[in-house]
């Protein structure tokens, strides 16, 4: 048969279509049986769209380091962002408790973390000179708001979502952010470097089309956002709110005492985490200047590692459902703390891509397991201001040690230091087999 034929017969097909319920359907979501389920898929389609602006951010420190960024301004890019939500997270959980109507305050603060990503596109409009100074500390001013939308954003999930659901919603989750940032990432790399050969963009345009298409993509994650139904929150009175964060900053002991399990998890967490912030603003450094890594490269690692999370969260939600949170926590966690080893003994861009993969095999069975059994231990009324406790403590670590991490490099080395993080993060792992957090788990579904 001709092309012409299956060109006609093409035609009739998509007139056929009725595209209004198409496109209703796509926006309200297909016809679902309570509103549980539509909130579900508002969360699913809104990631998709947020994946966008995740892929374009991956490139932050490239663009940051091409800009002419020091060492140092990439190591404030990773700690003073952590500072900021030190001293903003329990007054901002403060303030969400005594909001009844939670909803517009976290979408508002999101809509202008987001804004941020459409000042960078304009940025090396505004300015000739200092680019690499005023991109690191914009980045660091959109944090501000981010942490607000952080404070309530987790807190939320658990009130929309049904415990029993709630390890599924999230694996899909991430497995629809990250399929989508792979595909994304190794694209948006491609055309960082295809875009030098086009005079209207080469550098730094290629970077301001990438951020401009980030940016308008995460309008339409808002809009989904805004469609989900968030019942009304307890207000907690003001006189409890300020005894909660008076207790946060100077005497938490008696709030955590009848909570020995969230101690545990907090002080073990701690230790497991200031490996990775010790090295992590030492990755793009060693990549991009010792390794000599393209923006393809970049793309390329950020696509393969999110593959890998796809094909992780795929099996470990199916096998935290036979192993439980417990279990599968202390299954995962040791072999999470190889990643610094890997790259530190074996500095090659073609292993490092392969570590990459094999490493987000392991995390989701970590983040799964952690986050569940995290909003399992804080109590149902509560758990803002105790979520808000718990990542401040974390926050006060990744403020201090990505400096750190830095300075050690420049005495010792990226290597040596790199060995250094991943043998603390090996140390915080064992903890949680001799120091165990249990909780009690209901049908994870």
């Amino acid at each position: 048969m001709s092309i012409s034929y299956h060109i006609a017969r093409l035609r009739h097909r998509l007139g056929s279509v009725q595209w209004r319920r198409v496109l209703w359907t796509l926006f309200h979501g297909p016809v679902l049986a309570n509103q549980t389920e539509r909130n579900i898929w508002y969360l699913y389609v809104e990631v998709f769209w947020a994946a966008v602006l995740s892929a374009a951010s991956a490139f932050n420190g490239a663009f940051a380091v091409r800009l002419g960024a020091s060492s140092t301004m990439i190591g404030w890019l990773s700690s003073i962002p952590s500072l900021i939500a030190v001293f903003l997270l329990i007054p901002a959980a403060r303030f969400l408790e005594s909001k009844s109507r939670r909803a517009p305050w976290l979408w508002g603060s999101l809509f202008v973390a987001r804004l941020g990503y459409g000042l960078i596109a304009i940025l090396p409009w505004i300015l000739a000179t200092r680019r690499a100074e005023a991109l690191v500390w914009l980045l660091i001013a959109i944090t501000a708001p981010a942490t607000v939308f952080n404070a309530g954003f987790n807190p939320m999930l658990a009130d929309v979502i049904p415990e029993r659901d709630r390890a599924r919603v999230f694996a899909n989750r991430s497995i629809i952010s990250s399929a989508a940032v792979a595909f994304l990432t190794l694209l948006a790399g491609r055309w960082l470097e295809a875009a030098g050969s086009i005079r209207w963009a080469a550098f730094p345009a290629n970077y301001q089309v990438m951020y401009v298409v980030g940016f308008a993509t995460s309008l339409l994650s808002l809009a989904y956002l805004a469609r989900i139904q968030v019942p009304k929150s307890r207000v907690i009175p003001r006189t409890e709110t300020h005894r909660t964060a008076k207790l946060s900053l100077s005497a938490l002991r008696p709030m955590f005492a009848e909570n020995r399990d969230l101690v545990r998890m907090t002080a073990n967490t701690l230790v497991f985490n200031l490996g990775a912030w010790l090295v992590g603003p030492l990755y793009i450094l060693f990549f991009v200047r010792e390794l000599g890594a393209s923006d393809g490269w970049i793309g390329l690692n950020s696509t393969l590692a999110n593959l890998g999370v796809v094909a992780g969260y795929a099996i470990w939600r199916r096998w935290i459902r036979r192993l439980g949170y417990n279990r599968a926590l202390l299954t995962a966690i040791p072999l999470s703390a190889s990643y610094a080893f890997l790259v530190g003994l074996f500095p090659s861009l073609t292993a490092i891509l392969i570590w990459g993969v094999l490493i987000n095999l392991v995390n989701p069975g970590v983040d799964l397991s952690h986050f569940n059994i995290l909003l399992k231990l804080c109590p149902d009324d509560r758990r803002a201001s105790y979520m808000a406790i718990y990542s401040t403590m974390m926050n006060a670590g990744a403020f201090v040690c990505p400096m750190i991490g830095v300075a050690l490099a420049a005495l010792w080395g990226v290597r040596v230091v790199l060995l250094i993080g991943g043998g603390i993060r090996l140390a915080g792992a064992m903890l949680f087999y001799i120091f165990r957090v249990r909780v009690q788990e209901a049908d994870i579904g």
